[in-house]
């Protein structure tokens, strides 16, 4: 162990340093502006897929070059992040719309209809939480007509739940609840819980603005057992762009919602930044375009 006395630099002496290991710096004064933005250390991640060994460039390497792959990194951020959205929100109403309509608008609030019911009572508990903190209108509006506060009716305790919420009522059901909802959305009752908990991850790196390009994935996601998915890294990013693009195709949404994001995340992934094993290491097999997974989306 060793104590940190590193020195904070100024962005020209950022620059300087960045030189000084073989980055060309064609524009300075532009570079320490974008540094000035995104900051050096986080700047910093993006450059090891470009360095011979640590703190020394491969030759030719430019500031412009690492700049592209942090604009790539942000703008996948930025779709996932997009498309998570979408699934949330659409998850959000069919799990209440069927557990209301079968149980009744409080049907949450009971743990009979859950697997672990201490489980269910840290969740209940943490959901009554998020209500009384919330400062929505329509909260606001209940607390002051009903008395049952802050025990709300499950359309409206989805809204206040965040993703990592929903997506624990969703695991905690029992086995038959959780496998009728499977069957609305599409998939395998295990791979919906597995999706649900690992969009819950991805959200939050997206939230956090943290790397996601060459990111290895803490979980990695449970996928069918069929339609070319045994070919998928599933601790990279590219299982999490097919998982999305899947989920979106089971949707009810309008296709427009579909095609706008395929088309945009296409584009993207069409324009790879010059780094050896590019897709790789983003999960993606060099042919992802003819895959059956990509072309679903369509």
């Amino acid at each position: 162990m060793e104590k940190y006395n590193k020195p904070p630099l100024s962005y020209d002496k950022q620059i300087n340093l960045l030189a000084s290991r073989g980055l060309i710096i064609a524009n300075p004064s532009k570079s320490e502006k974008f540094l000035s933005q995104v900051s050096y250390y986080r700047f910093s991640a993006y450059c090891l897929p470009f360095e011979l060994k640590r703190h020394q460039f491969h030759s030719g390497v430019t500031f412009e070059r690492i700049q592209q792959l942090y604009e790539f990194d942000r703008r996948l951020r930025f779709l996932i992040d997009e498309a998570l959205e979408v699934i949330e929100i659409s998850v959000r109403s069919t799990i209440s719309y069927y557990l209301a309509r079968k149980y009744g608008a409080f049907v949450h609030e009971d743990a009979k209809i859950f697997f672990d019911k201490s489980k269910h009572a840290e969740w209940i508990t943490k959901i009554h939480d998020e209500t009384v903190r919330s400062k929505e209108t329509f909260i606001d509006h209940y607390k002051n007509k009903y008395e049952e506060f802050p025990h709300l009716p499950l359309w409206m305790a989805v809204e206040v739940m965040s993703f990592g919420s929903l997506s624990q009522l969703y695991h905690n059901l029992l086995r038959d609840d959780q496998i009728a909802l499977a069957q609305i959305i599409g998939y395998h009752s295990t791979v919906v819980s597995s999706w649900l908990h690992t969009f819950t991850y991805i959200r939050n790196i997206c939230a956090h603005h943290s790397r996601i390009w060459n990111r290895e994935l803490a979980i990695a996601m449970v996928v069918p057992k069929h339609d070319g998915w045994h070919d998928i890294n599933t601790k990279r990013v590219g299982s999490v762009v097919f998982a999305v693009n899947n989920f979106l195709s089971k949707l009810p949404i309008e296709q427009r919602i579909r095609d706008e994001w395929h088309f945009e995340v296409n584009s993207l992934l069409s324009q790879p930044v010059a780094i050896p094993n590019f897709y790789e290491v983003m999960g993606f097999l060099n042919n992802w375009k003819e895959s059956p997974l990509w072309k679903s989306g369509k």
